[in-house]
């Protein structure tokens, strides 16, 4: 390029090539801050990950811990024939069922990790498979709430209040023995789903925990 006939004399070439050098210099130097700050905001999310999921791993193994003695409690119910089922004392019905069956849902310690998938910031880890180990335990939480919300409606809608009426007078009537049967049938099985959902969560809070620290 022919500078004399673009009018630049050396001292200008000289200022121009700096200015465009600093130009350079400065977006590199922004690029790597950026990618930097980055790499910093997502060491931390990953810190607060791993505490949160092996506070969730304690949690759901307590709960599965306490729904796995759930049949134990009412699986003399289950099935039971109306000889076995009128044969059983009142005393023995009202003692199994009052004053609630003990079940547990299951409630994250923290929900940072779900506000941050449901906020869609999701974007900011980098590491395209645990995006996908987070949104799965997310959709998971969701299927799991609806579930455990269902097994605690039905309980309080259907299930108590007949335990309240019997155990009022602490008689069981014949109907009241086969409605509870009934219900405590329905129960089983939804609470069954509710304790799959757990073990299900489980897996994926376990996985994305030994992902978090292999990879840290």
């Amino acid at each position: 390029m022919d500078f004399k006939k673009l009018g630049l004399t050396p001292k200008l070439v000289v200022e121009f090539v700096v200015i465009v050098a600093g130009v350079f210099v400065a977006l590199a130097a922004e690029s790597w801050w950026s990618e930097r700050e980055d790499r910093r905001y997502e060491h931390e999310i990953r810190e607060d990950m791993i505490a949160e999921f092996e506070a969730n791993l304690r949690i759901l193994d307590a709960d599965i811990a306490t729904n796995e003695k759930v049949p134990k409690q009412i699986g003399m119910f289950v099935g039971i024939s109306d000889e076995a089922l009128f044969a059983l004392a009142d005393a023995k019905l009202s003692q199994q069922l009052n004053p609630y069956l003990n079940w547990a849902g299951f409630d994250p310690e923290m929900g940072s990790v779900q506000a941050f998938v449901e906020s869609g910031n999701i974007g900011a880890i980098g590491d395209r498979e645990l995006r996908l180990l987070l949104a799965r335990w997310a959709g998971l939480l969701e299927m799991r709430r609806r579930y455990n919300l269902q097994a605690v409606d039905f309980q309080h809608r259907e299930i108590m209040p007949v335990v309240a009426r019997a155990s009022a007078d602490g008689k069981w009537s014949t109907s009241e023995r086969r409605e509870m049967r009934t219900l405590l049938d329905a129960f089983v099985a939804l609470h069954g789903i509710v304790l799959a959902n757990q073990h299900e969560l489980r897996q994926a809070a376990n996985d994305i925990l030994v992902f978090l620290r292999d990879s840290d």
